[in-house]
C-alpha cells in the first residue's frame, strides 16, 4: 500500500474520533443540564414548603397535588439520567474503540516511516561507500 494511503486512512479515522468526541461531549452536557434541573427542582420544592409554612393550614390544599407532581418530575429526571448515563458509557467505549483504531493506523504509519527513512540512510550509505572506493582505485591507479 503506498504511504499516501495510509494517511488518508489516518485522516479518516481522526474524524471518525473527533466526531465520536463531539457526540461525547453533547451526552455529558444533556447530562449537565438534567442535573442542573433536578437540583432546580430540589430548591422549587424547598423554596415552596418554606412559603406554604407561612400561610394558615386551611390554605394548604394544594400542596399534597403539587408534591406529588414534584415527585412524579423527580422520578422522570431520575430515569432520563439514568438513560444519559448508559448512552454516555456507550458513546465512552465507541469513542476508545475509534481511538485504538486510529491509534494502530498511526503506529504502522510510524514504523513504516522509519523502515524507508532506515532504508534511505543504507542506501546512501551504500553509494558513498561505492563513491569512497571509486576516489580510492583512481588514486592507486
Amino acid at each position: 500500500m503506498p504511504k499516501k494511503d495510509l494517511h488518508t486512512l489516518i485522516r479518516l479515522r481522526k474524524w471518525d474520533v473527533d466526531e465520536k468526541q463531539r457526540a461525547l461531549a453533547v451526552l455529558l452536557r444533556h447530562e449537565e443540564s438534567v442535573i442542573e434541573r433536578q437540583k432546580a427542582l430540589e430548591a422549587e420544592v424547598i423554596n415552596e414548603l418554606a412559603q406554604t409554612s407561612l400561610m394558615p393550614a386551611d390554605q394548604r390544599g394544594t400542596l399534597p397535588g403539587y408534591l406529588k407532581r414534584c415527585e412524579n418530575h423527580r422520578a422522570g429526571l431520575a430515569a432520563a439520567l439514568q438513560d444519559i448515563r448508559q448512552r454516555i458509557t456507550g458513546a465512552q467505549e465507541h469513542l476508545a474503540e475509534a481511538y485504538r483504531r486510529l491509534k494502530t493506523f498511526e503506529v504502522t504509519q510510524e514504523q513504516r516511516d522509519l523502515f524507508e527513512d532506515q532504508e534511505d540512510a543504507r542506501l546512501e550509505t551504500l553509494e558513498l561507500n561505492e563513491i569512497g572506493l571509486n576516489l580510492h582505485r583512481r588514486k592507486t591507479a
